[in-house]
C-alpha cells in the first residue's frame, strides 16, 4: 500500500471510491494498487450512472482476485468468491439499505462517500483476512 493517500487525498487527485478501495484491499489480495486503480477506472460513481455504488464495485474486485477464480472447472474459488461477495453484500446492505450510487449519493452529493469507502474496505479487508486465517489452519492441519 505504499503508493496510496489517504482516501481523501486520492479522492480529491481524481481518483474514485472504486479505486480507492481497491488500491487499499491491493496488497491484501496479492495484486498491485496501481494496477487496481487501472482495473478499476469505469466504475466510480455507480459506473457513472449511479448503479452500483463504487465503494462496493472496488471490494467486490478485491475479493474476486483474492479468490483467484480463473481456471475451468475451480469450484472451491467459485464457491468461495461466490460467498465472499454474498457475504460483503448482505454486510454492506444491512449497514446502509442499498448498493446503489444513487441512493447512498443522491444528486451525486459527495460528502458521504468517504464512509461507503472506509466500510467497504474495511469489510472486504475482514473477509480476506478471515480467509486466510482458514487457509492458514488447513495448512497447518494438512502438515500434523
Amino acid at each position: 500500500m505504499s503508493d496510496n493517500q489517504s482516501p481523501m487525498k486520492m479522492f480529491t487527485a481524481g481518483f474514485s471510491c472504486a479505486q480507492i478501495v481497491a488500491s487499499y484491499c491491493a496488497e491484501a489480495c496479492g495484486n498491485d494498487p496501481k494496477t487496481a486503480r487501472i482495473a478499476m477506472g469505469g466504475f466510480g460513481g455507480g459506473m457513472n450512472c449511479g448503479e452500483v455504488c463504487g465503494a462496493v464495485s472496488g471490494a467486490i474486485y478485491s475479493l474476486g482476485v483474492h479468490c483467484q477464480h480463473c481456471e475451468y472447472d475451480d469450484f472451491n474459488s467459485s464457491e468461495k468468491v461466490i460467498n465472499m461477495t454474498n457475504a460483503f453484500t448482505k454486510a454492506f446492505k444491512d449497514e446502509y439499505d442499498t448498493l446503489l450510487c444513487k441512493e447512498l449519493a443522491p444528486e451525486m452529493d459527495m460528502s458521504n462517500c468517504h464512509k461507503y469507502i472506509k466500510r467497504a474496505k474495511e469489510l472486504a479487508m475482514e473477509l480476506i483476512e478471515r480467509d486466510e486465517i482458514e487457509i492458514n489452519n488447513a495448512q497447518k492441519s494438512l502438515l500434523k
